[in-house]
């Protein structure tokens, strides 16, 4: 029996796309059609095919990181369309989805989804009956009521059965205020009222004005302290902000602090988060919690022996340490259930009342989410829980609302906790302080695509076409966010999200910032290489961000490494965006390393990233015998250390030759510092050392293209020996003073006339 199941709402009929893959024969109005012929039947159709996709955004070729040219084959299209809405039965579909188009357009008395810059203004069509009286205008946040102006723009009125639709255009002045307005339409039919946003044209930062700034960055989940639970968390943070604010550092960036899993197993990435809304109660400090001090001598004794089984490590060496985030977790959340138990005073409790009020139903779904999870493990779940429209839900709200009520507690405690970080970093010193790391997508099975299902499109996933990181290319198993539904709800949930992470910080970080232009969308099944990108309204989204930064005072920067379309670098500065340059990737045509000079200036540059590893790791070539015993380096060995070679020679070179080494054969750490010092010497505006860096780790955090094979995001920080550091010791530690004394005093020269030698 075939697979192939009728498309719902379609009786007999099949996508086109299951039907070619399958051996199900099709019916159309011309009869049966086997699968030979609906292959021959699509492709004389093919051009039309890929007119509509570029309608809606869908790329139907694209170039590679190498720069070879590839055509979007036939079923990745047809599934895309698929899953945009707009399946393909027959061609007159083709003509049907643009019919359906215009009709959208001319029968929606308003525009959904506007978003306008500031200074610019914008024509705003309204539609009618034809002739009939209209008044429009704007109610802004504030409640102020700004009439619109109809502008002397004629338009010819369309018919749609017996009904002649007109269109009439009223001016939105430039300079309204910024914010998430209404506009209003009172017509002889009632009343029509859509939202639109007024955003930046371009993002400022004070802080930034006449002056550069340097930061950390660290896996906040692998730098623990003696008190620590297993895991790094938010007291660590504070110690963080603490010690480095002391050495005069602006900012630490830590990985995606998102939600992840309520019950073990959690996955180990920061980057697969289950919300992006929400915040991880992994890094909570229990007691830091007032309540915690509240506990009776027996609960207070049942939390210590939590501390205990947390922190055991009796027989395990150095070299074997690892983050446990399952066994840290089940012992904590032991902790939590006693001190969420705990009465709070009546200051704590309106507090915590205010937190769930202001953050929604929102918060209450994802709380219900965790609860259910709690129950019932991970996801898939029955037919009668498998989102949140589903019939057993309003019963499952009644009967954990308790559960509920604790995950609400969670994460108030949890955004109380890094408040208090980002407070303690900029006392400390710190004129940014906390940079916060958006992650690009959500897991398929999380709460995210459980709340709001309509959001995502759950028979895609993100990943990436094949580039410098992976030649293969990358498929990262996360449901896409779905343009169309997103401009038709007013950029929900991308508002949400962006919201959620610039709180309580000072800086963003944006996760593969292409994901605000285009994704690259692959069909579930297929190769990552046989997807195709996907845009999204690149001014709306980059809008949206610049809005959301503006209100929140914060500075962002996006990751663009990798694929990266030419005008995409030019775009982001003029809209006050930095972009991130890495050392190692800072290559001219010819293979030759970028002077400092040829650096941007609106970027955060770096020497070293989370995919790659540490620095001097690199030097030791770890990774490349790494990824050779995994058997997924794409040469030999030697001919990867050859090549490594090379380019340490090369950097080398460039560095003596600009007097940021003394000697053409510097030591490892001699090395590191003046690789440090090279990119200080650029115009950046931000800079950028890694902790592991400082303290000369060799392990990488995560070996792209792998899972289990390698022990991702479990790395703790160590020193170049193996052995776990601290936060106790980072203070005192050799290498953490002159690798920021090195940044400090490099921050202030000039970039050296360098040496003339023949």
């Amino acid at each position: 029996m075939s697979s192939v199941k009728p498309t719902k709402g379609v009786p007999g009929f099949y996508s086109v796309s299951d039907a070619i893959l399958g051996t199900q024969t099709r019916k159309t109005n011309r009869g049966p059609l086997t699968v030979s012929e609906t292959k021959q039947y699509i492709e004389g159709y093919f051009p039309q095919i890929q007119e509509l996709a570029r309608h809606l955004g869908v790329d139907t070729d694209w170039w590679d990181f190498s720069g070879q040219y590839h055509q979007v084959n036939q079923l990745t299209l047809l599934k895309v369309l698929d899953a945009l809405g707009y399946p393909i039965y027959e061609p007159a579909d083709i003509d049907r989805a643009f019919e359906s188009f215009d009709k959208d357009y001319w029968l929606a008395v308003l525009p959904q989804g506007w978003v306008v810059r500031q200074s610019t203004g914008a024509d705003i069509p309204v539609h009618i009956p034809d002739g009939t009286q209209l008044e429009v205008h704007l109610e802004t946040e504030s409640g102020d009521i700004i009439p619109l102006q109809q502008t002397d723009k004629w338009v010819n009125p369309r018919d749609y059965g017996d009904r002649r639709i007109g269109e009439a255009t009223f001016w939105l002045p430039a300079n309204t205020p910024l914010g998430y307005h209404t506009i209003k339409a009172r017509t002889v039919e009632g009343e029509f009222s859509a939202e639109i946003a007024v955003v930046p044209d371009c993002l400022t930062s004070d802080v930034l004005k006449d002056r550069r700034a340097w930061g950390v960055m660290a896996q906040l989940y692998s730098v623990t302290s003696r008190e620590s639970w297993g895991t790094g968390d938010f007291e660590d943070l504070s110690s963080l902000v603490r010690t480095f604010g002391k050495f005069g550092a602006d900012f630490l960036l830590t990985n995606p602090l998102h939600a992840s899993e309520p019950n073990p197993p959690i996955s180990p990435s920061p980057y697969l988060p289950v919300s992006r809304r929400f915040l991880n109660p992994l890094y909570i400090r229990p007691e830091n919690i007032p309540e915690y001090h509240e506990l009776g001598q027996e609960d207070m004794a049942k939390s210590k022996v939590a501390f205990a089984q947390a922190t055991n490590d009796i027989g395990v060496t150095d070299r074997e340490k690892q983050i446990d985030r399952d066994r840290s977790w089940r012992a904590k959340r032991k902790s939590l259930e006693l001190i969420y138990r705990v009465p709070r005073s009546s200051v704590r409790e309106q507090a915590f009342q205010d937190f769930k009020t202001e953050s929604g139903q929102i918060l209450q779904d994802f709380a219900l989410w965790c609860a259910i999870y709690d129950h019932f493990g991970p996801a898939p779940w029955p037919d009668d829980l498998k989102d949140i429209h589903s019939a057993r839900i309003p019963q499952l709200r009644l009967e954990l609302a308790e559960d509920v009520e604790f995950h609400c507690w969670l994460q108030w405690v949890t955004r109380t906790q890094l408040r208090e970080a980002q407070s303690v970093a900029k006392q400390s010193g710190m004129q940014i302080g906390i940079m916060n790391d958006l992650a690009v997508g959500v897991h398929r099975c999380g709460a995210a695509s459980w709340t709001l299902p309509e959001a995502y499109v759950t028979s895609m996933s993100v990943g990436a076409p094949p580039d410098m990181y992976n030649q293969l290319g990358q498929d990262w198993s996360q449901p896409p966010l779905n343009p169309r539904y997103m401009q038709c709800h007013g950029w929900e949930p991308l508002r949400g999200i962006i919201r959620s992470a610039l709180r309580d910080c000072g800086a963003l970080r944006i996760d593969h910032l292409m994901g605000l232009l285009r994704l690259w969308w692959i069909p579930q099944g297929a190769k990552p290489n046989e997807g195709t990108y996907v845009r999204y309204n690149h001014e709306a989204t980059v809008g949206i961000l610049l809005l959301e930064a503006t209100r929140a005072g914060a500075i962002l920067i996006g990751e663009d490494l990798g694929t990266v379309e030419d005008w995409v670098r030019d775009y982001m500065v003029s809209r006050g965006i930095f972009g991130t340059s890495v050392l190692w990737f800072e290559k001219n045509p010819d293979n030759t390393f970028r002077q400092p000079d040829q650096y941007r200036e609106m970027c955060m540059a770096a020497v070293n990233t989370h995919d790659l590893p540490p620095t001097l790791g690199y030097l030791r070539a770890y990774h490349l015998e790494v990824q050779d015993k995994l058997g997924i380096l794409p040469v030999s060995l030697e001919e990867a250390k050859r090549d490594l070679a090379a380019d340490i020679a090369s950097v080398t070179r460039v560095l003596y030759d600009l007097g940021l080494v003394e000697s053409q054969t510097p030591t490892e750490w001699e090395l590191i510092l003046g690789l440090h010092r090279f990119i200080c010497a650029s115009p950046a505006k931000l800079n950028v050392i890694s902790l592991v860096d400082a303290v000369g780790d060799i392990r990488m955090q995560n070996q792209p293209g792998t899972n289990n094979e390698y022990p991702n995001w479990r790395i703790p920080l160590a020193d170049s020996q193996g052995h776990p550091l601290k936060i106790e010791e980072l203070e005192y530690y050799v290498g953490v003073n002159e690798i920021c004394q090195c940044v400090r005093e490099a921050l202030r020269k000039d970039l050296p006339s360098g040496r003339h030698r023949g």
